[in-house]
């Protein structure tokens, strides 16, 4: 995905909501894919015999959304029909299973490309990954566990998809707060500029108790974008208490990687910040000749 950029003509919340009307699209198909597959699962059967310790120690799923919240299995692509599975067996029709489902959603290649041993691992843990790719046998044990780690991910992305929302009203209500405040700024803008209207056809004359009042103008336009950024910081930070996921993820680093700027919001703040700071120094000026 290009970078877009959010400086000059270009708007960085309006770049954010774009990214996050993609980020939904494709969590909800993995939840889909994901509903889909334990569905395809839990109708193959087991096979008996006791499982044994499947292999390396267990390591839970939630990696995906972007393979940025957990450990894979190694990185990079390769062939994704790497199981030892024989041919035929139940493992081959989970791996089918896990292939026509998780590895078939519009944007897997462009977003994770990984075999099927390592999204197993990304995704379920790499314990699961070991014994439907290093063992013979789709025992009880196995379906069980794989039963129950592809429902904690639908969970996990259904919880992803609650942030997402969230996130996209915080977006939303920034900008629908700015706009007011960038009208504002563009009518002071005009009056000291002096552009003819009806009621005052050479506003380039204003005396000094005028731009007093421009510059009063100037300081509640400020306070009002300080509102916006702490209120804003108060939604970052309840996005990180409700997905409990600590240092492991940052929200709008994760959901806005390919924007110039991590944080579109506090950047659109920033930058409206810059033009109050820009007009007030403009008011000051005139304010000084006009003594």
């Amino acid at each position: 995905m290009a970078a877009t950029h959010a400086d000059g003509g270009s708007d960085p919340i309006r770049a954010a909501r774009a990214e996050l009307r993609v980020e939904r699209r494709r969590v909800v198909d993995e939840r889909e894919a994901f509903r889909a597959f334990r569905g395809r699962v839990s109708s193959i059967p087991s096979e008996g015999g006791s499982a044994g310790p499947p292999g390396p120690g267990a390591a839970d799923g939630f990696a995906g959304v972007g393979g940025a919240m957990g450990g894979a299995v190694g990185g990079g692509t390769g062939s994704r029909r790497d199981a030892s599975a024989a041919p035929g067996s139940r493992l081959v029709a989970v791996r089918d299973a896990y292939e026509a489902t998780v590895m078939s959603v519009p944007h897997y290649e462009a977003e994770y490309d990984d075999t099927y041993e390592r999204s197993v691992a990304a995704e379920l843990g790499p314990e699961l990954a070991y014994a439907l790719t290093r063992t013979s046998s789709f025992h009880e044990e196995y379906k069980r566990s794989l039963l129950s780690a592809a429902e904690t991910v639908v969970q996990e992305r259904e919880a992803f998809l609650d942030a997402l929302e969230s996130e996209t009203e915080s977006v939303g209500r920034a900008g629908s707060r700015l706009e007011p405040i960038r009208t504002e700024i563009d009518a002071i803008d005009e009056e000291l500029d002096g552009r003819p209207d009806a009621a005052s056809p050479d506003a380039a004359s204003l005396d000094f108790g005028a731009l007093d009042a421009c510059r009063t103008r100037t300081e509640a336009l400020r306070g009002d974008c300080d509102r916006i950024a702490a209120r804003r910081q108060r939604a970052l930070a309840d996005h990180e208490r409700r997905l409990a996921l600590g240092d492991e993820l940052d929200l709008p680093a994760y959901c806005y990687q390919d924007l110039d700027v991590t944080y579109p919001v506090l950047a659109a703040v920033g930058a409206v910040g810059d033009r109050i700071e820009a007009l007030k120094q403009r008011i000051e000026t005139a304010m000084a000749r006009a003594r």
